[in-house]
C-alpha cells in the first residue's frame, strides 16, 4: 500500500501537538531558575564623573587646569531576596577616578576615589529567565581627592544611588548581565589636608569634591540557601 503525504503530514501534526500539550503548562511558562533565597552580586567595570556641587572639568589657570577622567570600578551586594520580585539587602561600591591637572601649586593629584556603601531595596521584573532590577539605595559615602600620603582633599556624607540592571539565568541559580549606578552625593563640606592640617569649609570654590558618580560594568549573581 502507498503512503498519502497528506495524510503523513496530518499525522506527524497531530503528533506534534500531542506531545506539546502533555508538557505541563508550568514548564512552558517558567523556566527551572531559583529566584528566592540569598542573593549576592558584584560588579566589576569602569567609574565616571558626573558633575554635582563641583564641575568634574576645570580651566582655572589660577586652581587647575583640565579634567576628572574615568578609572575603574567595582562593588558587592549581599541580600535576601523574599519573593521573585523583592530584594533587600547591603552593598559596597568602590568607583575610582583619574584626575588629569595642571595645578597651581606645582603638585598635581595623582588618584581619586570614592567609597560608598548602601541599604539596598530591589523591586526586579522578572520575565522567563530574565531579571530587570531598579537598586534604590540610601547610604554614605566618601571622596577623596589624593595629591601624596599626606595632602588630600575630601568630602564624605549622605548618599542615594539609583542602579538599573539586566541580567540573564544562565544556570538555576547563577546569573549575568549589565549593570549603571548613579551614585548621588549629598556631601556639604569639604576638607583639605595640608602638611598634617586640615581645614573644612561648605564653600566649593577651587575644590574637586564632592561630583557624582557613575559605576558601570558587568554584573555576576546568583541565588542560594
Amino acid at each position: 500500500m502507498s503512503s498519502n503525504p497528506r495524510l503523513l503530514g496530518t499525522l506527524g501534526a497531530a503528533a506534534t501537538a500531542a506531545a506539546l500539550l502533555a508538557i505541563p503548562s508550568e514548564a512552558k511558562a517558567e523556566p527551572d531558575v531559583q529566584r528566592r533565597g540569598g542573593q549576592w552580586e558584584v560588579l566589576i567595570g569602569g567609574a565616571g564623573c558626573i558633575p554635582g556641587r563641583v564641575a568634574c572639568r576645570h580651566d582655572s589657570l589660577d586652581f587647575a587646569l583640565g579634567t576628572t577622567k574615568p578609572s575603574f570600578a567595582a562593588g558587592a551586594t549581599l541580600g535576601w531576596r523574599a519573593t521573585r520580585w523583592l530584594m533587600i539587602g547591603g552593598a559596597y561600591r568602590l568607583g575610582m577616578f583619574n584626575p588629569d591637572y595642571q595645578v597651581e601649586a606645582g603638585d598635581s593629584y595623582d588618584i581619586a576615589y570614592q567609597n560608598s556603601g548602601f541599604f539596598v531595596f530591589k523591586p526586579i521584573l522578572p520575565i522567563w529567565r530574565f531579571d530587570f532590577g531598579l537598586d534604590l539605595a540610601p547610604g554614605y559615602s566618601r571622596q577623596v581627592f589624593r595629591m601624596n600620603r599626606e595632602d588630600r582633599d575630601y568630602s564624605q556624607g549622605f548618599a542615594f544611588m539609583i542602579g538599573p540592571s539586566i541580567d540573564i539565568f544562565v544556570s538555576r541559580r547563577v546569573f549575568l548581565g549589565g549593570k549603571v549606578d548613579f551614585i548621588l552625593n549629598a556631601h556639604r563640606e569639604v576638607c583639605s589636608e595640608r602638611g598634617g592640617e586640615r581645614t573644612c569649609s561648605r564653600s566649593t570654590e577651587r575644590r574637586l569634591a564632592p561630583v557624582h558618580q557613575a559605576l558601570f560594568g558587568f554584573h555576576l549573581g546568583g541565588t542560594f540557601g
